[in-house]
């Protein structure tokens, strides 16, 4: 078998294994993603509770926003202002759904998506409980960089890093600015 992506076959398949392990417990098969080294389960990002406040400050920068748009004659810049504060209001009401992780013999299996160790470059964990608890792996694809993946409370970050550090190297990455700002605004 060709390493590499996994054709459609495979991937319904490696879907159906994990469905199986999922609800009943099941094994995945060692065929598609390898021996299981450890797994558990995380909000898919971290959800801060947003008062009252919150909202009027979001509702204050989009009309801020609009008002420069409406001062530069700018309908598309309006436009944009009002799908994206929409867009905001919306993620932040929404509660993180609970995604299941695992580390493989043959890669990170994040839900039914597997990331083998062969397009991943290094890794690095960002420890700071409460604010940020997750292990971030370098990616060799320039659209999608970095897959940052959430740690448990109850998952020991040593363990972790013990374990990835058999398929990959580890290597200090810095914070984005993105990240930064969006654990300053509380999103």
């Amino acid at each position: 078998m060709a390493v590499g992506r996994p054709s459609w076959f495979e991937s319904c398949r490696l879907r159906l294994y994990f469905w199986k392990w999922y609800t009943i417990g099941m094994d995945l098969n060692e065929q598609v993603v390898g021996k299981i080294l450890m797994k558990w389960e995380a909000p898919e990002y971290n959800h801060y509770e947003k008062g009252a406040d919150w909202y009027w400050w979001a509702g204050l920068c989009a009309v801020l926003l609009l008002a420069l748009a409406i001062w530069q004659r700018s309908f598309l810049f309006g436009t944009l202002v009002l799908v994206g504060w929409f867009t905001v209001i919306l993620h932040a009401s929404k509660q993180p759904r609970i995604i299941n992780f695992a580390i493989t013999e043959k890669g990170m299996l994040v839900e039914d998506r597997l990331y083998p160790w062969h397009e991943l470059k290094s890794f690095w964990i960002f420890y700071n409980p409460p604010l940020r608890q997750e292990i971030s792996f370098e990616s060799q694809r320039s659209l999608v960089p970095y897959i940052k993946v959430p740690l448990a409370d109850k998952i020991s970050p040593e363990k972790v890093k013990d374990a990835v550090k058999k398929f990959l190297q580890e290597i200090e990455q810095q914070e984005s600015l993105i990240d930064n700002l969006s654990n300053l605004a509380r999103f």
